[in-house]
């Protein structure tokens, strides 16, 4: 893997997580990829289940950030830093998280397995 590859898949996915597109977030998983959500939960198989997935857990009206660092990279994996933030105006609170994401890409547009694990923290707006 590439550094270039990684930073512009990473890219798409932060751009997925902004707009809470869950169809734009299976687009970049192929068609056998897995997909570990957080450290305890569910592995994931395909684009459909992760789409799925991520429209269950979009909380629309809110107001998402999704940043993340490259911590490493080798022939087979890339590892992120994922720091990102959910805000519900409604509610007057925000969700911040804190993670890392072990990412390997099939090829430069799709990755076949993605592992994430986090932190968050509640607060008061």
């Amino acid at each position: 893997m590439i550094e270039s590859e990684l930073r512009a898949w990473l890219d798409r996915y932060a751009d997925a997580f902004v707009r809470e597109d869950a169809d734009a977030a299976a687009t970049l998983f192929s068609a056998d990829a897995t997909y570990q959500w957080g450290p305890f939960g569910e592995l994931l198989h395909g684009p459909e289940e992760i789409r799925a997935k991520w429209a269950a857990a979009m909380g629309g009206g809110g107001q998402a950030t999704c940043e993340f660092e490259i911590l490493g990279i080798t022939d087979d994996y890339g590892f992120a830093r994922w720091i990102a933030s959910y805000t519900y105006p409604a509610e007057g609170r925000r969700t911040r998280y804190d993670g890392v994401f072990l990412v390997r890409l099939a090829t430069s547009e799709h990755c076949s397995e993605f592992r994430e694990w986090w932190n968050t923290l509640e607060e008061a707006l």
